[in-house]
């Protein structure tokens, strides 16, 4: 069957092929397999880039959330205190507010550093 398709054709099928799946040369006219790149592979690493700035923005959207959370907390708490209610349970929710308020931040720090350093050891080819 090869025979009676155009060889531009079948030439422009093989190169296509070669390039998406990382046999071709890119046009460096040379044969090192390492300056070789797969389609494939780089629009891969474009989702799985993709898919980490995503993460990175919801570690930022709990900090902040978790952020917003704690400082109603802390508030409350305070008008409590200042209130003249008995001091046990506004004390409590005001240092869980506070601790909140410091574990948002690292929280988030952890997520965005796991998420750089899996896209880091992604493999590129």
């Amino acid at each position: 069957m090869a025979d009676k398709v155009n060889p531009q054709i079948v030439d422009a099928v093989t190169q296509s092929t070669e390039f998406a799946l990382g046999f071709a040369d890119l046009g460096t006219q040379t044969t090192v397999a390492d300056t070789r790149i797969s389609a494939g592979g780089a629009i891969s690493y474009d989702k799985a880039a993709q898919a980490a700035a995503i993460s990175v923005q919801d570690a930022a959207d709990y900090q902040r959330n978790m952020l917003s959370i704690s400082t109603a907390v802390q508030g409350k708490a305070m008008t409590m205190i200042l209130a003249g209610a008995p001091l046990e349970g506004p004390v409590i929710a005001y240092a869980l507010g506070l601790v909140s308020s410091f574990a948002a931040p690292i929280a988030a720090a952890v997520a965005a550093e796991s998420v750089t350093h899996a896209l880091k050891d992604f493999p590129k080819a």
